[in-house]
């Protein structure tokens, strides 16, 4: 059922249904539930065993994760201690993106298709640990669990010896401390489309207990419902919807559409065209001008034939 993988976090021993089948075979049938009973049931020996032999209590780390994924360094474990029950649901939710969202940008739809080149990680936590790791590969100089050297953009160096893994470990400790530095000098994505597993540990008590399992710590690992939350990644606005209300608006509160711009547009045209037209007929227009002067003789001397007796009460009239 399990298999032993070299992780991030060591070795680890791994199920996953997509192994399991082909190592079963087609005489098992495989059913999966959410009540107890019909959850994945494990023992496990937290025992630590010391190098003269002797054993003590420890504890074991438990991931639940994505067999699609690999072990990061933000996945965060389930501590099992000895002597303790329990009961862990998975509740699932997934996320799909829609043609609109997979024909922008990777700047604008701010997640990462198969097709892009750009990415060297399969999710967001990976993106984060390959950043991570590239600082603690540049400080100890050794390549650990396994890392590709042209997958984390470093240079081929020899694979790590047990005193360089204190090396590796003790910075991984340090670059954890400043991941909030790695992630605003870097951006990572996640993918368009994936699942997300949330997991919720209960402890149960246990009043009898088998001596024979009594250092063991047991464990159930079921879904939490049959069904799962579905998100679809929608464009909020394109060009042609923000246009559309745009019009909608202005023709609510003005009153106006795209014909009162047009025909504003062409009133303003027209009016240009007829101003410079009346400004050029002025400048060409070139007609002679009379110009008559009246002087004050004009109006006083009068020929003797048409003078005329003044009136002493009417001085003014003729």
């Amino acid at each position: 059922m399990f298999r032993h993988v070299f992780t991030i976090m060591g070795y680890c021993c791994q199920f996953d249904a997509k192994y399991f089948r082909e190592k079963a075979g087609t005489s098992i049938n495989l059913r999966t539930g959410t009540d107890v009973s019909e959850a994945m049931y494990i023992v496990v020996s937290s025992q630590k065993m010391l190098y003269n032999g002797s054993t003590e209590d420890s504890f074991v780390y438990l991931y639940v994760f994505d067999e699609q994924d690999n072990l990061t360094l933000l996945n965060r474990p389930i501590t099992l201690t000895p002597h303790t029950y329990f009961d862990i649901t998975v509740n699932v939710w997934a996320i799909d993106s829609s043609r609109d969202v997979r024909a922008l940008s990777l700047d604008s739809r701010k997640c990462f298709l198969s097709s892009d080149n750009k990415i060297n990680a399969n999710s967001y936590q990976g993106c984060i640990t390959v950043l991570m790791m590239k600082k603690v590969i540049e400080h100890c100089r050794c390549m650990p669990f396994n890392y590709d050297p042209e997958e984390l953009d470093v240079e081929d160096f020899r694979n790590c010896t047990w005193e360089k893994l204190k090396c590796i470990y003790r910075m991984i400790d340090q670059v954890q401390n400043d991941i909030r530095n790695i992630i605003s000098e870097h951006e990572c994505y996640q993918r368009c489309d994936y699942v997300q597993y949330d997991t919720e540990a209960e402890y149960i008590n246990l009043d009898r207990i088998g001596e024979s399992e009594e250092r063991n710590t047991r464990v159930t690992v079921h879904f939490a419902d049959n069904t799962c939350i579905k998100y679809k990644r929608e464009v909020l606005y394109t060009w042609d919807q923000m246009l559309a209300n745009l019009g909608g608006i202005f023709g609510l509160c003005l009153g106006g559409s795209i014909i009162s711009i047009i025909e504003l547009l062409s009133f303003i045209l027209e009016l240009l065209f007829t101003f410079c037209g009346l400004k050029r007929k002025v400048a060409n227009k070139n007609e002679t001008k009379m110009v008559f002067t009246l002087t004050k003789t004009n109006f006083t001397k009068t020929s003797p034939k048409f003078k005329t007796k003044r009136s002493g009460r009417y001085p003014f009239l003729n």
